[in-house]
């Protein structure tokens, strides 16, 4: 949808130029932009409407959760999306930390991705607790022996700095330049800031399983977890990295810097090929790799996650040939985050004790629509930013 008189944001091609935006004196018309839109906002209408019943008729009347089964799909998704909203800090890291600024273009998209993953971990979590009105107790209650203690901190933290990096596309759609001048100024220890915290809290989910060797199969358990955690985070912040910034080229019909790309897929193949090294070492370790059951269901699990998202993905990104296609472009990074998401669920569900009997936990519809309505949430605010309020120019403007 584009409407009379209202300006675009803006692609550079690679050789610097601005790509010309016809559109933006087109007459207001539909188009397929605006289905994307509705489909996402009745979603998200639908998935308002399952957490406000949530949270007023409660935990036991809405979901299949019991006292044997406590982590559901809100608890999965919230770990995958903590992965994926790892775009915004691995691409913070490259172009600010290592300087390399050729990476520059997909910074934008990637930090507004990452912005909103954590927006929807945050609404996810508030639903999965069983007091939601005390969500700030951790704040007042410390326990410092507790890596969810941390968690939590870091993932306020870090939100809180992912505020400030997406803030300059705002203040500058508002004319607020002297304030953004000032956020820029604060823009490289905010970016330190938000790496540090994106380290701890991302390696401490993978810490969390550890308190739990008895009940979690050694097929996932390691103490390399917190290792594993943090390199997957960083696979998939790379992959939905490039995910989001080809979305937004293709959204404004801009020309993407092949190069660019190629070079986050070399990035991803090297980290998969050391996720790759570690996650079978771990095996080695545990002796699981020698006592695999091949009728074991988790024994197919983990072998598809670690194929799926690790292996095949590496193969792709580090053959010249195959990663300068752009289909496989596509395939790499979406392969990548459907095994961190896979990882993910593994081991919040699949790789935990069997329940008793009779238990077996099936998400409710309910949980599955507010679930659905978060995500579309998230999505749908993103591409509304990326369509009419933020500019993404491939250049950080310091004025």
């Amino acid at each position: 949808m584009t409407a009379q008189g209202v300006s675009h944001p803006q692609f550079k091609s690679e050789t610097g130029a601005p790509v010309s935006d016809d559109r933006k004196h087109a007459p207001f018309h539909f188009d397929q932009g605006m289905i994307v839109v509705g489909i996402l906002a009745f979603l998200t209408v639908m998935g308002v409407a399952a957490g406000m019943a949530r949270l007023l008729i409660g935990l036991g009347g809405t979901t299949s959760l019991t006292d044997s089964t406590s982590w559901g799909i809100w608890i999965g998704f919230d770990f995958a999306l903590i992965a994926f909203s790892g775009a915004a800090f691995t691409m913070a890291a490259v172009v600010h930390v290592f300087h390399l600024h050729q990476f520059q273009p997909v910074l934008r998209p990637a930090l507004l991705a990452g912005f909103l993953g954590y927006t929807a971990v945050l609404v996810l979590l508030l639903l999965d607790l069983g007091r939601p009105d005390r969500f700030y107790n951790f704040l007042l209650y410390w326990n410092l022996h507790s890596p969810l203690f941390e968690i939590c901190c870091c993932v306020l933290l870090y939100t809180t700095v992912l505020v400030l990096e997406v803030a300059p596309d705002f203040l500058a759609k508002f004319g607020w330049m002297k304030v953004r001048r000032f956020v820029l100024w604060l823009m490289a220890p905010v970016t330190v800031l938000g790496v540090t915290l994106s380290t701890l809290h991302q390696s401490t989910l993978g810490t969390l399983y550890l308190n739990m060797p008895h009940r979690v199969s050694l097929l996932w358990w390691t103490p390399m977890l917190p290792i594993l955690f943090f390199t997957s985070a960083v696979m998939a912040g790379l992959s939905m990295a490039i995910v989001a910034y080809r979305t937004a080229a293709r959204i404004h019909n801009a020309p993407e810097e092949s190069k660019v790309i190629q070079g986050l897929l070399v990035g991803i193949g090297g980290v998969s090929l050391f996720y790759l090294v570690v996650r079978i070492g771990a095996l080695v370790s545990n002796g699981e790799l020698m006592r695999l059951d091949w009728m074991s269901t988790r024994t197919w699990l983990a072998t598809i996650e670690i194929a799926l998202g690790a292996l095949i993905p590496a193969i792709i990104c580090l053959t010249p040939a195959w990663r300068r296609r752009s289909a496989l472009q596509w395939v790499a990074p979406l392969l990548v985050l459907a095994g961190v998401l896979m990882n993910r669920f593994n081991a919040t569900l699949a790789a935990q004790t069997a329940p008793v009997a009779g238990n077996a936990y099936i998400p409710s519809m309910m949980e599955w629509m507010s679930t659905i309505g978060i995500l579309s949430m998230a999505v749908l605010a993103w591409y509304i930013c990326v369509r009419w309020l933020v500019r993404f120019d491939g250049h950080e403007a310091t004025h």
